[in-house]
């Protein structure tokens, strides 16, 4: 049990109880309520869940870190036994001394009014994005006349029901599709709802179809599609070629957008690996797309450049200029577009071990604008180890070294989750899933063994759905299988419609496809900044911190998962509980500085955001934690020569830091402290700043270039904290001067968020009124 301070303890939750159940009191009906343990400690869970009907029931059971969050179902009569309860703790001792209803009562850190995300039981998957449309696998309690009650209101609420029902001892399962808003009005209406999962979308029952049915299935998917303007944001393939005759590509791949970096290869795909692509950069998943029904609304579109020849390889030391080439014939055919480039072909190896390559420096190079200025986004694959090599999962994952040009420091490189288990094939009965949901998926390289000392970037910055692979019952053989792949688009339409793809070629596609969306939404953010939206909306799955739950364990946490799964939701809009500023500035790093007679070169700006805290409503939080996230990103140009890439002769051309104000300094005195550490001739730290509270800390977080770390205390100290500064670090354009390029200038995206989870409060509309901006956005570009 935790130690509390019993008399404050059971007043502050029986406050919470009130609140929470105020208003099912006064409707007389039941209510969801969310009990959420101390972190470190256990809910009695058997106290929540009552056999006597009409009180109380445990309705699920979920985990965030090391706080379990239970959702209790509760009646008039639970509402008073808990409320008896908590002052029973408070009032009364047992004979042995100890207080009354401690078991229950002391462990419980906060009683909150629960939301449909409460009852998200799929660890697997991550939350529906606003607005996203999904089926849902919908659990209910096992009553009389539930499923029928339950569809006529989810119709009632504009959801369309499955047919069918499955019935377990205290369970129904049945299906419906909708958007969240929708589920959300439908929780509220039917307290028959226990859980709520995503549907099992599969891509063998699409497979096993004719070729005239899959035809029929495409077409109706095509006459539903709701496409951009011909000025949309694109994802840039950059692969085998795509064949733009398929009935769902064409729509979204014009003949002016399907190119080659030779004449004589055409632009067709010859192998299916782009085609597979394009189908995946396009349109996700497509099984649930086919299953929807409704419009399907598309705000990018898509574009190819071959970079591999029909037979043989390219020279192995043009990669880095063919990649160069692709984007900018890309870029000559249609100069106006956003685009994110997405490049799934990797070397078969890592030996690199995050050494940069001409490869990777001629991604750095280019995205960062060295040859001409102008900046690009690019999704590069981590790169598979051999499929053979998942019987030995997950040590071969730490053993298999990221592939080249994945140790870009400016590219995402995305490895690939496992985001499906059940197999349904017969030939594997018996068989399993090799990777758990929601961990690393079997094949996805990482940079766990790259050398520490070297400050290598973190490496994969994100994952995203990659499937998983088979793994036979005596653990000796693995197989791909479809149903734990994604469905996409076949190469060769006129033999069959549908193909699947997996592991990090697939990651990496849907990465730039999220890219191309979140350019879409926002036309106004830089390349930077939505490569920093991605990796700040990444959060690491349970199953990832259950496998490294330590807080040394970070760091390998990192190597191996990078930030984790984004949250495209969180990307691209500002909830009520969630907060989000961004800035987009230019900073020169570095001057010339003259002393009489000597010159030497120096740290230029310093850039200090105040930042505009709903102060008043993070007050009357007081010590209730808050969670604030930061993410630094911007591109560095690259200076690949083997120099040993350390002190004078550094890889990148300047690095960026962030800093936040502590509680008890001054405005004055943050920025004395900031400057003094901008100003320091090495890396080593010299802020004072108060480093408690941050999941990483500065050593951890300032590899590469994209720096994003979490702060958790109390809401009244981040109230005080109410300024970040950012400042250069040194790179190569200070220290090797001769080359003309100390004076130059670089731009950076802040992200900055406040999340106030489990607590029901509106901290957007305070700042947005504060700002002058619409309520309806939480976008800020400086």
């Amino acid at each position: 049990m935790k130690a509390q301070d019993r008399g404050a303890h059971a007043r502050d939750l029986k406050t919470e109880l009130d609140a929470a159940t105020a208003a099912a009191e006064e409707a007389d009906r039941p209510i969801r309520i969310d009990f959420q343990s101390e972190p470190g400690f256990e809910l009695a869970l058997a106290s929540l869940d009552s056999t006597r009907p009409g009180t109380y029931e445990l309705l699920s059971v979920r985990h965030d870190g090391d706080v379990t969050i239970a959702t209790v179902l509760i009646e008039r009569k639970g509402i008073k036994h808990f409320r008896k309860a908590i002052e029973e703790y408070a009032a009364k001792d047992t004979r042995k001394g100890l207080p009354a209803r401690e078991q229950l009562v002391a462990n419980i850190a906060a009683i909150r009014r629960a939301s449909v995300q409460s009852i998200w039981t799929d660890e697997g998957s991550p939350f529906p994005s606003h607005g996203e449309a999904i089926w849902w696998e919908a659990w209910l309690r096992r009553r009389a006349g539930a499923v029928d009650g339950f569809r006529v209101r989810a119709i009632e609420q504009g959801l369309r029901p499955g047919p069918r029902t499955l019935a377990f001892i205290d369970r129904l399962v049945t299906t419906v599709y909708g958007t969240i808003q929708q589920m959300g009005a439908l929780f509220e209406e039917d307290d028959a709802l226990a859980e709520l999962r995503r549907a099992k979308e599969l891509s063998t029952e699409f497979l096993s179809l004719t070729p005239r049915e899959q035809a029929e299935w495409a077409r109706d998917l095509r006459r539903r599609m709701v496409l951009p303007g011909s000025d949309a944001p694109v994802v840039c393939l950059l692969d085998t070629g795509v064949n733009r005759g398929h009935i769902l590509l064409e729509p979204l791949l014009d003949e002016r957008s399907t190119l080659t970096c030779n004449g004589q290869w055409g632009a067709n795909d010859h192998d299916g690996h782009g085609t597979e692509m394009a189908g995946l950069g396009g349109f996700g998943d497509l099984a649930p797309l086919l299953l929807s029904g409704g419009p399907v609304p598309i705000g990018h579109r898509l574009e190819s450049v071959k970079i591999l020849p029909p037979a043989g390889d390219n020279e192995r030391d043009v990669y880095g200029a063919i990649t160069q080439e692709a984007v900018a014939r890309a870029e000559a055919a249609n100069p106006n577009r956003a685009r994110a480039v997405c490049l799934t072909v990797t070397t078969r190896d890592g030996r690199d071990r995050g050494k940069p390559s001409s490869w990777s420096a001629a991604i750095d190079q280019f995205s960062a604008g060295g040859l001409d200025d102008q900046r690009r986004l690019f999704c590069v694959s981590a790169g598979n180890a051999d499929v053979d090599d998942a019987v030995n999962y997950p040590t071969s994952n730490e053993t298999d070294s990221i592939h080249d040009p994945g140790q870009s420091w400016n590219a995402i490189t995305v490895g690939a989750l496992a985001d499906r288990v059940d197999i349904t094939e017969p030939e594997f009965h018996g068989w399993s899933a090799v990777a758990p949901a929601g961990d690393l998926g079997p094949c996805s390289t990482t940079s766990s063994t790259w050398p520490a000392q070297r400050r290598w970037p973190i490496k994969p910055e994100i994952l995203m759905p990659g499937g998983n692979v088979a793994i036979s019952p005596d653990r000796t053989i693995v197989d791909a299988t479809n149903s734990l792949s994604l469905l996409t688009t076949h190469w060769m339409p006129v033999e069959r419609q549908f193909t699947t793809a997996g592991d990090t070629s697939a990651a990496a596609a849907l990465a730039a496809r999220l890219a191309a969306r979140i350019h879409a939404d926002y036309r106004q953010l830089w390349p930077e900044t939505v490569r920093g939206l991605i990796v700040h909306a990444a959060e690491w799955t349970e199953a990832m911190r259950r496998r490294f739950p330590a807080k040394g364990d970070v760091e390998k946490r990192l190597r191996l998962y990078g930030f984790g799964v984004p949250d495209e939701a969180a990307a691209v809009r500002s909830a009520d509980d969630a907060l989000t500023l961004i800035a987009q500035n230019t900073i020169q790093p570095f001057m010339k500085e003259k002393k009489g007679k000597s010159t030497r070169f120096v740290t230029a700006d310093m850039h200090v955001h105040r930042l505009p805290w709903p102060t008043d409503v993070l007050t009357e939080l007081g010590e209730r934690d808050v969670e604030l996230r930061v993410t630094l990103s911007y591109f560095v140009e690259p200076s690949p020569g083997e120099r040993g890439w350390k002190q004078r002769h550094r890889y990148a051309s300047h690095g960026l830091r962030f800093e936040l104000k502590t509680a008890t300094e001054t405005f004055e005195q943050f920025r004395t402290r900031i400057n003094r550490a901008a100003r320091a001739d090495d890396e080593k730290p010299t802020s004072k700043g108060d480093q408690r509270g941050w999941t990483l800390g500065p050593d951890l977080r300032t590899a590469g270039s994209i720096h994003s770390d979490t702060w958790t205390g109390p809401a009244i100290d981040l109230a005080r904290r109410s300024a970040i500064a950012v400042y250069p670090a040194i790179g190569w354009w200070r220290e090797r001067h001769h080359l003309g390029r100390w004076n130059k200038q670089t731009r950076y995206s802040l992200v900055v968020s406040i999340r106030t989870p489990g607590i029901e409060t509106d901290i957007y509309t305070p700042v947005a009124v504060q700002l002058g901006i619409p309520i309806a956005t939480g976008i800020v570009t400086r």
